[in-house]
């Protein structure tokens, strides 16, 4: 995808949400509520455009652009229904966001860890320790193990939204976590084998 098509996309859903900030405030009065989420979409919209521009590693991220920019889309997606269900909430509406944007969030992690295996070494994006910052093969192994890692993750975090919140935390901190250490172990002892 074109960046300047998947850079209009996110604009179009952060104008989205502070269009919808803009017709609820008046009923909420929060603006903490109302716009915080909107701003800190900006604030990713300009992440994501800064990051490919100044990587001193792969400047423009090239043969992996369109990985970067569907998830960002992904992610400001994610947000944007994150958003709708805090304004839903603070209308009065009886909505459990906390359980209602774990979906979401086994989505975002499933996605990730399906495009793992196609994100070449840079300083923003992926896994990134010293050693696969160090080493193509050492990245390229890395991210082609953590694959199932996230996405065995992200079904996990799925079994979330149906038991208690307490629970539910563990669920979801628990196996990100999990597979970002086994993430990083391995790619220190693939390096220490080359």
């Amino acid at each position: 995808m074109n960046p300047k098509i998947s850079g209009l996309l996110i604009f179009i859903i952060i104008l989205a949400t502070f269009i919808t900030g803009a017709i609820v405030y008046p009923h909420i009065g929060d603006f903490g509520t109302t716009f915080g989420l909107p701003i800190v979409l900006v604030i990713l919209w300009g992440l994501w455009a800064l990051s490919p521009a100044i990587d001193p590693v792969a400047k423009g991220f090239p043969g992996f652009r369109h990985v970067y920019d569907f998830f960002w889309i992904l992610l400001s997606a994610l947000l944007a229904y994150a958003y709708s269900l805090v304004i839903s909430k603070a209308l009065g509406q009886h909505v459990d966001g906390f359980h209602a944007v774990i979906p979401a969030t086994a989505v975002l992690f499933f996605v990730i860890g399906a495009l793992l295996p196609r994100i070449k070494r840079n300083w923003f994006f992926g896994i990134r320790t010293p050693w696969t910052l160090s080493s193509d093969e050492d990245w390229a192994r890395t991210h082609r193990f953590s694959r199932p890692l996230f996405m065995i993750a992200a079904v996990v975090i799925l079994v979330g939204a149906w038991t208690p919140r307490d629970w539910s935390i563990g669920l979801i901190v628990g196996p990100v976590l999990l597979a970002a250490i086994i993430s990083v172990l391995y790619s220190y002892f693939t390096f220490r084998r080359a």
